[in-house]
């Protein structure tokens, strides 16, 4: 059965605009799907696509790495015309 799902990723580290200090990202991301598997995989693609339109820089070996925090399924309809933006955070050295 297709269901809504929100899927809470946590994306680190990556660097924004010229700063050299590493960030990291929350972001949900609200997908249709079967399961949810796909749902996981969906958002973490649409993710990355979402990230080539900002301003951030990935990091020579350190790859980024997008973990699964929180999912939450039965989501109203009207959730996935949002277009939630990333909340970047500094972190720790």
């Amino acid at each position: 059965m297709i269901q809504i799902y929100c899927v809470f990723l946590i994306g680190e580290p990556l660097l924004l605009d010229d700063k050299t200090q590493e960030f990291g990202f929350y972001r949900n991301e609200y997908v249709v799907s079967l399961s949810e598997d796909r749902a996981v995989a969906a958002a973490k693609i649409r993710t990355m696509k979402r990230l080539k339109h900002k301003e951030v820089r990935f990091i020579d070996g350190k790859p980024l790495t997008l973990k699964v925090e929180k999912i939450e399924l039965g989501m109203p309809p009207w959730r996935l015309l949002r277009n939630e933006g990333f909340i970047f955070f500094p972190m720790d050295s």
